[in-house]
């Protein structure tokens, strides 16, 4: 599992100082003065340095303070470069001022640069976010160490055809695994890697390969953190753990993170809280507060409205919906769909319901046949669902009874059924109670009698087709009186 996190975004700003321009410091910030702040760069002070995002404006913003603070600055060079290059020549201690010189830049032209890039900034088409692609210049390809990665079995001219090398000049690794070859002590082995570029401290570039595991290894710490049960589902679902881990590199050093998981080699990668870079709005669309929080916590978000660009087969842009959510393997984001159909299939089946509604004017009662309606049972009807409603009266002779209850919007009413009207076939409009209450209805209401009941004058009770003893002793003795 690859357990180092990846620096090809992470930047460092080193300086030197007129008075002593053998005395090499690293940037860690800049005070009210607009003054850099510095300290010996060595390993020990690493995490105290300024370290920017590739992509981020905050270099661009310490270079306008300082310029402004300081028209005249005694300082003799600024240099930027990655923290792996970094690493490199802090290894070649003590440092050289020749090593640097490759990584020199003058802060007014960086600014000037930086502004003429993000003028033309376009977003890339396809299911993830990319950086603006002016915002990073590709790499020269004849800076590429060829004969290292002839050594590992890598074809230039088949990176090229493939367009992996156009890619990965771009700082991506390759979409593809690529075989490679490896002989170690007399032994040759073969394997499966995705390719990047690693920037090397005399400016060159080297092969970097992510080799492929057979399966991920989600049960083993990842950087010194214990995935739980929840993190491994979500990893091999959507790929992205969801959340924020706390990894824990070297005892004591803790890094709160995104952690993804490269899908085509199987392998964890972590992009620090810090180092992240979310854009402020995507494809049309400016995240509310609550959306970059959730994005930065490695959350996914339903982001509404986004516009699509032109293509040959669109003129003209549509809108849509996505769930978003930054992946660290990709360092962009996922786009996905799921649940959105029901979702906007829910919103337009209400919408029709309203306007049936509207159209009916259906009243909704409070209190029905003598029965308060509860919240939930008026929301039901008025959703168009179907109520089970006990106790209403309407016999003649106020005897309570039980019945389904549903709009009828074709006569803007309300219909009762014996049966669910929703499982069985509907029983007309007229009033029709439960089968409990049918014999109650039928004797009290409808004066009609069967031969247990054809004596009972006292009105029968909900549930009651058999006289009671009293009703009984009740006919008993009028059938006496008649003889």
């Amino acid at each position: 599992m690859d357990e180092k996190l990846s620096n090809s975004q992470k930047q460092v700003l080193l300086m030197t100082d007129g008075e002593n321009p053998k005395a090499i410091k690293a940037v860690t910030g800049i005070d009210t003065n607009g003054n850099p702040q510095t300290i010996n760069p060595d390993k020990t002070n690493i995490a105290n340095f300024l370290a920017i995002d590739k992509n981020a404006n905050a270099l661009e913003n310490f270079f306008k303070k300082f310029l402004e603070q300081n028209q005249n600055p005694s300082h003799t060079g600024f240099f930027l470069m990655t923290q792996d290059v970094l690493n490199k020549i802090i290894e070649m201690q003590p440092i050289n001022a020749k090593t640097l010189e490759p990584y020199r830049i003058d802060p007014q032209q960086f600014i000037e640069q930086h502004q003429s890039q993000k003028q033309g900034q376009v977003q890339e088409p396809g299911g993830t976010y990319s950086a603006p692609k002016n915002e990073f210049q590709p790499i020269d390809e004849n800076k590429i160490n060829w004969a290292q990665a002839a050594k590992m079995g890598i074809d230039r001219q088949t990176l090229e055809e493939s367009g992996q090398l156009k890619a990965m000049l771009y700082g991506h690794k390759s979409p593809a695994l690529n075989p490679l070859t490896f002989t170690v002590e007399g032994i040759t082995f073969d394997t499966q890697a995705r390719l990047s570029l690693k920037e090397m401290p005399d400016g060159t570039y080297n092969i970097q390969p992510h080799s492929y595991l057979r399966s991920p290894e989600l049960d083993r710490p990842f950087l010194g953190a214990v995935l739980s049960n929840t993190d491994k589902d979500n990893l091999l679902t959507s790929g992205n753990a969801g959340r924020i881990i706390e990894l824990e590199p070297t005892p004591g050093q803790k890094i709160p993170a995104l952690v993804s998981l490269d899908k085509i080699t199987n392998r964890l990668e972590a992009v620090p809280v810090d180092q992240l870079n979310i854009p402020q709005s995507l494809k049309g669309v400016e995240f509310s507060p609550e959306q970059m929080k959730d994005l930065k916590e490695g959350k996914m978000v339903l982001v509404e409205g986004m516009t699509t660009k032109k293509s040959q087969e669109t003129e003209t842009p549509k809108k849509f919906d996505a769930y978003i959510q930054f992946n660290a393997a990709k360092g962009s984001f996922d786009f996905s769909y799921g649940g959105l159909e029901n979702k906007n299939q829910q919103q337009h089946n209400q919408q029709q319901q309203g306007q049936g509604r509207e159209q009916t004017n259906v009243r909704i009662p409070q209190k029905l046949l003598g029965v308060e309606l509860t919240q939930k049972q008026q929301e039901d009807l008025r959703s168009d669902k179907t109520i089970y409603v006990k106790g209403m009266v309407k016999d003649e002779k106020d005897q309570p009874f039980n019945a389904y209850v549903k709009i009828n919007h074709e006569q803007g009413k309300l219909d009762f059924y014996k049966f669910n009207p929703d499982k069985a076939k509907k029983q007309g409009a007229e009033t029709t109670p439960a089968s409990e209450s049918q014999a109650q209805v039928a004797v009290n209401s409808d004066g009609k009698t069967n031969e247990a009941t054809k004596k009972v004058n006292e009105p029968l009770k909900q549930g009651q087709d058999q006289p009671s003893e009293n009703q009984q002793r009740q006919a008993n003795k009028a059938n006496q009186r008649k003889i």
